[in-house]
């Protein structure tokens, strides 16, 4: 488990600097900023919601940063989900606005969670 955790954080850390540098260096030569910062949500945010779900199943689940994040995460993917499939709702259209604020800071706090579980020498094994 604890190979799974720090293999989890290194590839969480990989994929969002990594991305960072490519959005930035793609974005002065190409000056699509924004078409980069929308990809971010998903690319970025797509690793972590995998991540999320693993945790989920492997045990995670009772930690109130887990519980946490998916109430705040976890309704912006369901509403991206429903509208791919034209299903309108007038209040879950709203939360994919509210997550351009917020999803931004769950990503790094969720790195630094990554981190301080790949790091809890405590941790049942």
């Amino acid at each position: 488990m604890k190979t799974f955790l720090k293999i989890d954080y290194y590839l969480q850390l990989i994929v969002l600097v990594g991305y960072l540098l490519v959005s930035f260096i793609y974005s002065l030569v190409e000056d699509k900023f924004f078409y980069m910062w929308m990809l971010f949500y998903f690319i970025v945010g797509g690793f972590q919601l995998f991540s999320y779900i693993i945790k989920l199943f492997i045990g995670f689940w009772s930690d109130l940063f887990m519980k946490i994040y998916g109430i705040m995460i976890l309704p912006i993917w369901f509403a991206f989900l429903l509208n791919s499939f034209n299903i309108n709702i007038d209040l879950i259209s709203l939360l994919p606005f509210y997550g351009l604020f917020i999803s931004p800071f769950f990503a790094i706090a969720y790195i630094f969670y990554c981190r301080d579980k790949s790091n809890d020498y405590k941790m049942k094994l």
